[in-house]
């Protein structure tokens, strides 16, 4: 994160503390504050083992704890009336729903914690204050209540993510609000449609209406004036990429582009962990989206796919059949889908790109073809960046994923490749995952580029739905893709989207009894890069 975002973040962790210390002064508004929150919410059982749970933007909860400072005279209920509105009683099993996916250990030791304090009796129960940042990130603190009063938990969890209650959009395609209508995307982005299309759809999945706001330019969400901007933002044409010489010449990054773009890359991983820590059933992508678009430019960035060539979103979000470009919509994730999120930022200059593909639900609401064929995703993508050094060459990336993948009875998308990057979103090279290709070029040090081998459980063929972007299998089999963006060094590669130790678990596939895998990136223990 950026300082500014650093700060914001300490701060948070501050203002809940705060919060619940001003709140729990007064011992009696305690229990004034569970017994309306359980009528609030209906909720007579499970009196023990559970918390309450309070989420508000920072600037709300600063503004909530002041207005508990000033009315000490009123009685307890009064004071804890308007919290319980807003607050609901949660157990050990809502973890991921109010705080986000694939928590680190502490965090989700620091949860339990606080909903087993029902068990030391009527006279306690826990405290979890999650504080909702600028950049669509949560920081969530701990506490316990016994007997009156409050202790807190040193575990400061961050970053978390908005509950999935706070995540229930304002407008829907049944309900939409006067600003944001909902329509189907059409032209390649540039037209809407109040219908959807006839078409021959190949799998189960439909497009669904996405959202447009008729306050924003194009009705795509807003950036703010002082973001340095792309030069497609308003007109949707790349021109600076489309008719620059590095269409056909490789860039050698210097060490301090190198640096800049490393710099770049770093907020593009802090977007797709956000994301991803917000994955859960029931979540509609265009909220995701919105997640992603707002961590970016909280950070000072671009969202890269915004407006390129007209596309309408932020993100691209891919769910089961969908190979790429899936336009983020209306249809709310359900258990067993896999979806893969796709993010690219511009900023410092340079765009960094990545994606992931995660489940939805538990391991076990998801079928044991589609755990295969995301782990053998994420197999190619290491394969291929092993083969990254001096001297190698860009077209045996391919015949490498290609011989992984067919040996577990999977295929390879060839309409799609990796691509360079740097200044720009797309340049050379063409980076093509499949075998026997025609790809031109040697690689040297400072050659920054993507590999991002898309991998299908049946065949290798692909088709483009009405929308003009959203790419799917032609047999309608799943589709699942790992990226990462890179530079060649002296005698290898830097991975410079890499995971970070506080990125979201997303490889269930993996046991922790499995030595021979590094539970942090997915790939071979045993490898060097």
């Amino acid at each position: 994160a950026t300082p500014a975002m650093r700060d914001a973040a300490r701060d948070a962790a501050r203002t809940a503390e705060k919060f619940c210390e001003t709140l729990f002064s007064d011992p009696d508004v305690a229990r004034a504050l569970v017994d309306a929150a359980r009528r609030a919410r209906g909720d007579d059982d499970g009196a023990r083992a559970r918390a309450v749970f309070f989420e508000a933007p920072r600037a709300a909860m600063e503004a909530l704890t002041r207005a508990l400072e000033m009315s000490t005279t009123q009685s307890a209920e009064m004071r804890a009336r308007g919290i319980a509105r807003k607050a609901r009683m949660v157990g050990a099993s809502d973890a991921e729903d109010a705080i986000g996916c694939g928590l680190e250990r502490e965090d989700a030791r620091a949860y339990a914690r606080a909903c087993a304090a029902g068990d030391d009796g009527e006279d306690a129960f826990g405290v979890i204050v999650s504080v909702g940042l600028a950049c669509s990130t949560n920081v969530v603190r701990f506490g316990v209540v016994r007997k009156g009063k409050l202790e807190m938990d040193a575990r400061v969890c961050d970053p978390a993510a908005p509950s999935i209650w706070a995540m229930k959009p304002k407008s829907t395609p049944e309900a939409p609000t006067k600003e944001t209508q909902w329509l189907y995307c059409a032209d390649k982005g540039s037209g809407r449609s109040e219908t959807l299309p006839n078409f021959k759809w190949t799998g189960d999945l439909r497009p669904a209406k996405i959202s447009h706001d008729e306050r924003y330019f194009r009705g795509l969400l807003p950036v703010p004036a002082d973001v340095e901007k792309t030069d497609y933002a308003e007109t949707s044409y790349p021109k600076s990429e489309a008719e620059s010489r590095l269409q056909q010449v490789m860039h050698e990054l210097s060490a301090s582009e190198k640096e800049l773009l490393h710099k770049c890359c770093i907020v593009s991983r802090g977007a797709l962990d956000a994301v991803v820590r917000a994955i859960r059933p029931g979540v509609v992508p265009d909220e995701l989206d919105r997640i992603c678009h707002n961590y970016i430019t909280a950070h000072g960035g671009y969202p890269s796919p915004l407006n390129y060539y007209g596309f309408p979103k932020s993100c691209c979000i891919s769910v089961n059949e969908v190979i790429c470009h899936g336009i983020p919509d209306a249809r709310p994730l359900e258990k067993g889908d896999i979806v893969n999120i796709d993010v690219t930022a511009y900023i410092y200059g340079y765009h960094g790109d990545l994606n992931e593909t995660v489940l939805v639900g538990k391991p076990e609401d998801v079928d044991e073809k589609s755990k295969h064929l995301l782990k053998v995703a994420l197999e190619c993508l290491w394969r291929g960046i092993d083969t990254v050094k001096p001297g190698a060459r860009y077209r045996d990336i391919g015949d490498v994923v290609t011989g992984h993948a067919t040996r577990n009875n999977c295929s390879v998308v060839k309409t799609y490749c990796g691509h360079g990057i740097n200044t720009l979103f797309h340049c050379a090279p063409n980076v093509p995952h499949y075998a026997n290709n025609k790809a031109v070029g040697a690689m040297k040090k400072g050659h920054s580029f993507t590999i991002e081998p898309m991998i299908n459980l049946g065949d290798w063929r692909d088709i483009t739905w009405p929308d003009g972007w959203t790419a799917v299998t032609r047999d309608g089999s799943r589709s699942a893709q790992y990226e990462h963006t890179m530079v060649c060094t002296d005698d290898g590669v830097e991975v410079l989207t890499a995971r970070l130790p506080s990125s979201p678990a997303v490889f269930p596939f993996i046991g922790e009894d499995d030595v021979d895998v590094d539970l942090l990136t997915g790939r071979l223990a045993a490898a060097s890069l």
